[in-house]
This record gives C-alpha cells, structure tokens and sequence, in this order.
C-alpha cells in the first residue's frame, strides 16, 4: 500500500494543528486533531479490507489475435477485466507491452458500478523472436484518493514468436542452374545408427531389440542385428556476411534475407544429422557473433535466434562505418604494376617508398583490416581435421572474400554462397542489358572462386529476377553471332 499525496497533506495538516493547539494551549482543538488520525488510521484498514477482497475477486483474461507473425506485422490484444461484486474502489488495469513490440496502450477502468471492462490494442513487431506478453498491471485506488496499491493479477501470458519475413523465391545454383541435392550431404564410412544399411552381424548382449533382422535370423537359424551407414561427426563453420551493403533490396527481400535463409538450411540439415555445427556472423565494425560447433540442440537454437534477430546495417550508417574503418585493401595486380614502375625510379621519393611495396605481407596487411577476412582468420586459428567453412556473403568485396576463401581452404572444403549486387538494387533491372553484363561479371568471379582448390561456389537470390536477366542475355546472342 501507498499512501497518496492528498493522505500526506491531511497528515501535514493535523500535525501543524497539534503544533498550534500546544502553542496556544487550545485542548479541544488537540481532541479534533486525534479525530482526524483516527478517521485516517480507519480508511487505511477499510482500504486494505477491501483491497483483499477485491484480489480473490478479480479476474483478467487476455488474448492474442495470432501466435505467430512475421517482422513489421501487427497483432491485437484483448484485454478484459472483471470483478464482482461492485467494489468501492477504482481499478485502472494497464496492458504490459513486450519489449519487443511496439504500442499505445490506455488503462481500462472499473470504477462505480461497473463490474467488467475489455479493451483491444494494437501491437507492432519491428524485430524477431519470440516474446510473452506478461500480466496486466492493476492500480487500486479508494474514492477519496487516500491510498494506492498496485497488483499483478494472475493471468495466462500467451506467446508470440515474430519470424523475419522470408524471401519468397530461392535459387540457389550455378550460372543460373539450381543445385539438385541439398546443402553439405555427407558420408563418414562408420556404422552405427543411420539409415543406409551396412552389414549384418551376430547379435552380442547389449544390443537394441529393434535392431534384430529377423529375416536374417530365421534364414541363419541364429540371432543376427543389422548395421547402418551412420553420417555424422562432421563439423560445420558457417560465416554470415550482414553488413551494410546487405540490406539492399526491399523489406523481406534484401540480401541478408537471403543469406539469413542458405544458413538456416545449414542449421536445419545439422538438427537432422546430428552434425556439430557453429556460426559466426559479421557487421561493420567486425564479429557480432560467435557459437563454437555443438550438436546440441539447445546450440542450434541460439544459433537460429540469433541468426533471425539480426539484420543487415542500414546503408545510412555504411558510409560513416567505411570512414572509421582501415584502409581500402589494394588488389596484388595494383601491387605489382605499383613495384615494378619503382624498380625503375630512382627518385628520392620512389627509393622510400619501394621497401613498403617490397614487403611481401603488404596486401595482406590491408586485407586483415577487414570484418569478413578477419572473422575467418579467427575460426581458421581454431579449426583442424575434416572440418566445413561455409562463407554467405556479395559481391561488392571481391577481393576480401577472395583472400578469405583462399584462407578457410587451407583448413578443408569450403562453400561460398554469393548474392549478386545487380539482383537487389533498386531500379536493377531498368535497363536489362546492363544488368546482363553486369551478372557476367558476377559470374566471372564465381567460377573465379569455384577454380579453387576445394572451394564450391554457388549464387544466391531471387529466381524470378535471375530468370529476367538471363533471358535478356539469351535475346542478346542471336544478334551478338550476326555482328561477329
């Protein structure tokens, strides 16, 4: 319980009125003041009576209109309060808004005779995951203002889980050919529980009942179980890219949708194979995640969370992180024309500046600088063995992702997921010709990729928008043949 500002001020009154009967030696008008604190002290207990009648006899329901929703949509919530009988008390019941929601919300009131009150608000959910709507907040006030008190009603809390809006059309493939098989299928050669069958062998103590093959049991007239492939004991790295060049293209539509999408596939294939599997993922200004490869599934759920509750760095922000970064990596062909004009200078300015161009660290020294390289270099110190790296990124740092593909190969296989620039910018596909040259060149750097040793690389993205290029570039042929 709360006493109110209007119970301070009564109280503030009675004791200067005692002050000043003892001052001019009034007895009565002491009398008067006893009366007053003991009206008080008998409002304060018929408050609190009543404050416990009314907690037995409160009831609050509230309900969502859905359970599920994606990022930007909306929900509503119903709210209903009701208490009987009548009280003497005002009840003002405000709704909880999640901390992942936004909303206006105004408290029901149940004052006088009114026994039952029921509002409905409107929630928007900007970010995903999932969010519990936790109980009303109930402020109990009597008619005179006296006294407050605050409950928390016991209430079901119903859950919402937000999704990112998913891309609606995926193609994943090569020069614009989908991949038939799914993602990192794999063999390890050992037996134990799988699905492929291996050999069958007598059976020994210990062994599951279920796995008994009776056929081979009736035909050899002794117990014999039956062994499958088992593919497991793999460990995956997945590397995803949501920086600012990321958030191009429209709302459930941009590259990191994309992106999002290829490593949730790996993260599903994971759960269903009981592989161990980590993820790193990298913004602007370097890692902003990192999940050592586990099996487990509470593993593959934080990596799944986490995953669906970033987004890629608005481009506002891309310029102003390009500015506080290092310095712009130089290509090795640029390092090279840059060494050999210097070997033939003999300035006292080219004899400074040639030890630099020497060094043969110099271009990797500018690379290391860079979010994605660096986050490989990072799981490469930790990886070994039969291990996957598989890298989700664009185009736009060519030279970046290729000295961190050429890195994460030397620990093992390694798949690239690329998101071509010209499939997401806004206005892309005005002019089509332009678009088509530009997709060759994006290819050009893909099976520059793919040329590596152990290194598969793959396109990612909208399959309507890469069938419209490519049937530019097939009108474009007929009249390329005749000009040659």
């Amino acid at each position: 319980m709360r006493p109110k500002r209007r119970f301070w001020v009564l109280v503030a009154l009675a004791a200067a009125a005692s002050a000043w009967a003892v001052v001019v030696g009034r007895p009565v008008l002491l009398v008067a003041v006893c009366g007053v604190c003991a009206w008080l002290i008998a409002q304060q207990y018929r408050f609190l009576a009543t404050l416990r009648t009314v907690s037995d006899a409160l009831e609050c329901t509230q309900r969502s209109s859905a359970a599920r929703t994606v990022t930007e949509g909306t929900t509503f919530l119903t709210l209903t309060a009701r208490v009987e009988p009548e009280t003497s008390l005002t009840l003002a019941v405000e709704p909880s808004v999640p901390v992942g929601a936004n909303g206006t919300v105004e408290p029901l009131t149940l004052t006088g005779a009114a026994t039952e009150t029921t509002g409905t608000f409107e929630l928007a959910w900007p970010v995903a995951g999932r969010f519990r709507i936790e109980a009303p907040t109930v402020t109990a006030t009597d008619r005179l203002g006296l006294f407050e008190q605050r409950l928390r009603p016991a209430v079901d809390r119903p859950a919402v889980t937000v999704e990112p809006r998913r891309p609606r059309t995926v193609h994943v493939g090569e020069g614009g050919d989908p991949i038939a098989a799914g993602f990192g299928e794999h063999e390890t050669g050992q037996t134990g529980r799988g699905l492929e069958p291996a050999e069958v062998r007598k059976y020994v103590a210990g062994d599951a009942f279920r796995r008994i093959d009776w056929k081979a049991t009736a035909r050899l007239n002794e117990t014999h179980v039956r062994e499958f492939t088992t593919q497991t004991d793999r460990e995956t790295r997945v590397i995803v890219d949501h920086r600012s060049s990321m958030a191009t293209g429209p709302p459930g539509e941009r590259k990191y949708d994309y992106a999002r999408h290829v490593a949730l596939a790996f993260v599903e294939h994971a759960r269903e194979t009981s592989d161990r599997i980590g993820c790193q993922t990298v913004g602007d200004e370097g890692i902003t995640g990192v999940f050592e490869p586990r099996a487990a599934p509470d593993t593959l759920r934080r990596i799944t969370r986490h995953l669906e509750s970033i987004e890629a760095t608005s481009p506002d922000n891309a310029a102003s992180a390009s500015r506080r970064g290092g310095p712009t990596p130089t290509p090795p062909d640029r390092v090279r024309e840059a060494r050999e004009r210097l070997a033939d200078d003999g300035t006292t300015f080219a004899t400074r500046l040639r030890p630099f161009f020497d060094r043969p660290d110099a271009y990797v020294r500018t690379i290391s600088d860079k979010p994605l390289f660096g986050a490989v270099e990072a799981a490469s110190a930790q990886l070994g063995g039969s291990r996957w790296t598989v890298i989700v990124t664009d185009d736009t740092g060519q030279t970046e992702t290729r000295e961190a593909v050429k890195l994460a190969s030397r620990n093992g296989p390694v798949l690239v997921f690329l998101l071509p620039s010209v499939l997401f910018e806004p206005g892309g596909l005005d002019d089509l010709d332009a678009a088509y040259a530009s997709y060759v060149e994006f290819e050009e750097f893909r099976r520059e990729l793919a040329s590596l040793r152990d290194v598969s690389a793959f396109e990612v993205g909208p399959a309507d928008r890469l069938s419209t290029v490519l049937g530019s570039g097939t009108r474009q042929q007929p009249s390329t043949t005749r000009n040659q």
